[in-house]
């Protein structure tokens, strides 16, 4: 994250208890390489890298707050975590029924957008690859990363907007029942800006772990291709003309 900025920092130290949990086990988990502490990591984008690291705000009780997948500008991520404080006072007030709780977790997140979505989202513009990476897959699935037009154009909605969305969908959930796997799943599992021959080490249980995705997906692709091909020729069978014999006796066609 970008942390290393000291507004940042300030207001990390002041509203929040922070801890970090090595995610490289983890099922959702990207590939990259490592920057060792004498390199120089480059400039990115907001939520590049979505699977390699995420920040989460936690409640006492392990409801998540809010969430942030891949690397943020120091001001985007600044006004997401004050946007993470005004969400935590709404979760802790017990004098707010559930229901208007979650339409208040709602407006703030719309008026969120409203207010820090478009300066965001200049500063978070995909990367080439991530995009061409989703249009492909829009042109398999259903992805609720893009947006089509008219005439059938198809552009990736903003990741901010993306986030949001997702965000959205997911008001207040325990951590356990949040979901990581489908809320990072945008662009490439593989995202490195390491330049140049020297790349830093591997994370080897990183790749175990979207080998083990690969396959999965794998099966599962297989799995629908030979449902899909089950139907088709039941289909067929169904339309085929029939014949009859009447009586136990086949009939003479002359």
């Amino acid at each position: 994250m970008t942390l290393p900025n000291e507004e940042v920092m300030q207001l990390l130290n002041e509203r929040f208890v922070v801890g970090a949990r090595n995610i490289e086990r983890d099922a959702h988990v990207g590939m990259s390489h490592g920057y060792r502490p004498d390199q120089t990591a480059v400039g990115t984008t907001n939520g590049a890298g979505g699977r390699n690291v995420q920040l989460l705000v936690l409640a006492h009780d392990q409801t998540v707050v809010h969430a942030l997948p891949g690397f943020w500008h120091a001001e985007d991520l600044l006004a997401e975590l004050r946007l993470a404080l005004e969400l935590h006072r709404l979760h802790v007030d017990d004098s707010l029924p559930a229901d208007q709780k979650r339409v208040m977790f709602a407006t703030l997140h719309r008026a969120h957008l409203r207010r820090h979505g478009d300066a965001a989202a200049r500063r978070g513009a995909w990367q080439d690859f991530d995009v061409g990476h989703e249009l492909a897959r829009a042109e398999r699935e259903p992805r609720d990363t893009v947006t089509t037009g008219p005439n059938g154009h198809r552009t990736v909605k903003t990741i901010p907007q993306l986030v949001h969305e997702r965000l959205l969908a997911r008001p207040f959930l325990p951590l356990a029942d949040f979901g990581m796997e489908e809320f990072v799943d945008y662009g490439r599992p593989w995202y490195d800006n390491n330049q140049g021959l020297d790349k830093g080490r591997r994370f080897s249980r990183a790749e175990h772990a979207n080998e083990e995705r690969e396959r999965a997906e794998q099966k599962e692709r297989e799995l629908a291709q030979r449902l899909a091909d089950k139907a088709e020729r039941a289909a067929k069978k169904k339309g085929k003309p029939r014949a009859e014999t009447g009586g136990g006796w086949a009939s003479d066609p002359f």
